[in-house]
């Protein structure tokens, strides 16, 4: 039988180990789960952060160069316009056979040429359709002639300018036409101006000014690539999903979902990075760039060098409060080991279950044993007078009733000397469960008063209560069948009981209580035993 603890600490006999060892072990377990916890916390938001940044940047790097080779296209479109736009070509256009128009115009040609990048203009208008260029070259052409179908759809199906796209294979190079027709003042048709641009060294020259780490790509719809840093891609016509494998199909995937002025960046599927595709349309181009994340990349920043730091201040912290409570443990182990001493000496219990006890358990075993009777395990004296005295100052507070019932077993004397100590003992321990089982109230407790005496305090219980106790006492003893030859009234053990019931007041004391229920308990055996009698409280006082 286990009694309730009034100091409320669990007494085991499980192997346990010291509160330093504890507290060590606990502060090892928590710091590992810190830098467990946190540091996948961190890489989690690093690779987050990283990929973020990533995205940024080459979007910028993706917008910024598709903006130069938009740039260095628009100049030149902006000369050729000037050019379709000029008062001095438009007449000259109108009456070609004029020398001095012509002469005039092929001056101003030349000053316009100037501010081209190739140095290069044609021009050819409608009247005698003869195409003229700054070198002098000239031809006449024909507009039903198939290769010549950028004449009619530059004067009879364009408003402002249209592009004429084709790779030399003999130079190696990508020529842009860029076509503008020339108006009269009735905006009827009466000429083509335009110029030729070496895409090729324009891309040139963004890689000779590109300084940034990763790749840049640039691929036409079919995916071959029109521009890299290694020529011969685009000498070869080599695609981009096979230059770059499953990152050059997850990009090449992606220009469906592009708008024409939109900057798309998109995780990698196929490695652990990012990628930016951006869209040329004056080319009808693609430009594109990705990233792929190291981890010696993703932890070389200034916050890990933060976060190791802190972590490195969380274990000082973890060693000084180790530290700190080790020292604050020093007494009580001084007390542990005392208390150990005094069980070996004294021989309390085996010595091996209180070295398998912390301290607080070896603590709160020795002071459970001052309180707790040995043979039956349930209250002793020395709490019942302890704690007695307090419930009744609490009860005096409130007027509240208390009552106490003291229990005899029956013949007991003979009981020892017909079946020996041994089994005395036993039939102690076998009473006070029986009492103690029918004790469930928290506030209510029984105690071994002497003997074969026990106590049971019912507080907030009137005499009608205490008798409905003490009735199933006598039922449960009555039904242990403990066999008792020397009992002449049933031949079994019976108990005996006096119970009493008061009102508390500030001047009651746990002596008089305790006497009026002692004086019940006499009735009881002096009217044959094996019963219940009830004496009233205020007559006692």
């Amino acid at each position: 039988m286990t009694s309730k603890n009034i100091f409320s600490i669990p007494v085991t006999h499980k192997h346990q180990i010291s509160m330093k060892r504890k507290f060590i072990l606990f502060s090892s377990i928590l710091f590992l789960f810190i830098l467990l916890s946190g540091s996948i916390t961190f890489l989690l938001l690093m690779k987050q952060t990283q990929s973020k940044s990533a995205a940024n940047e080459l979007s910028k790097i993706v917008e910024l160069e598709r903006l130069r080779l938009e740039a260095s296209v628009n100049a030149e479109i902006a000369v050729v316009l000037k050019m379709a736009d000029s008062p001095l070509i438009k007449r000259y256009f109108a009456r070609p056979d004029n020398l001095e128009l012509k002469n005039l115009a092929f001056e101003e040609i030349a000053a316009y040429c100037r501010a081209l990048t190739e140095k290069y203009i044609f021009w050819v208008n409608d009247k005698d359709k003869i195409f003229h260029t700054v070198d002098n070259a000239s031809y006449v052409v024909n507009p039903d002639d198939p290769e010549n179908y950028w004449y009619n759809m530059t004067l009879y199906e364009t408003e402002i300018y249209n592009f004429n796209i084709n790779y030399n294979p003999n130079l190696n190079v990508t020529n842009l036409w860029i076509n503008a027709p020339v108006f009269d003042s009735e905006m009827v048709p009466i000429g083509i101006v335009g110029t030729g641009i070496y895409v090729s060294d324009f891309v040139n020259k963004i890689y000779a000014n590109y300084s940034e780490n990763n790749d840049l790509y640039f691929f036409n719809i079919l995916g071959e690539i029109t521009g890299a840093k290694n020529i011969n891609l685009v000498k070869n016509k080599i695609n981009i999903k096979d230059e770059l494998g499953g990152i050059g199909a997850e990009i090449f995937a992606k220009i469906n979902e592009l708008a024409s002025d939109e900057i798309l960046s998109f995780d990698i599927r196929q490695e652990d990075g990012i990628a930016a595709l951006g869209a040329v349309p004056a080319l009808d181009w693609y430009i594109t760039s990705y990233n792929i994340f190291e981890i010696e990349e993703t932890l070389h920043t200034g916050i890990t060098y933060l976060f190791i730091s802190m972590l490195g201040l969380i274990f000082t912290i973890i060693i000084i409060v180790n530290i700190f409570v080790i020292k604050l443990l020093e007494p009580l182990t001084n007390i542990v080991k005392q208390i150990t001493r005094i069980y070996a000496d004294w021989d309390l219990t085996d010595q091996k279950n209180v070295s398998n006890k912390d301290e607080i358990e070896t603590l709160g075993g020795f002071l459970t044993m001052t309180i707790i009777d040995p043979l039956t395990g349930i209250y002793n004296r020395r709490f019942l007078d302890g704690n007695l005295k307090k419930i009744i100052r609490s009860q005096s507070r409130t007027d509240g009733k208390l009552s106490i019932l003291m229990i005899d077993i029956d013949f007991f004397k003979k009981y020892n000397d017909t079946y020996g100590h041994d089994m005395g003992d036993t039939c102690l321990k076998q009473v006070a469960t029986a009492i103690s089982k029918l004790i469930i109230r928290e506030e209510d407790f029984s105690a071994r008063y002497g003997g074969e005496e026990f106590v049971v305090v019912l507080p907030n219980t009137d005499e009608n209560g205490a008798e409905l106790i003490a009735n199933k006492l006598l039922t449960k003893i009555r039904e242990l069948r403990i066999p008792h030859e020397t009992n002449n009234l049933t031949g079994y053990v019976t108990v005996s009981i006096g119970g009493t019931t008061g009102a508390v007041k500030h001047s009651h004391t746990d002596v008089e209580f305790v006497k009026c229920a002692d004086v019940a308990l006499y009735k009881s055996k002096n009217n044959g035993r094996n019963q219940y009698t009830f004496e009233p409280f205020e007559t006692k006082t």
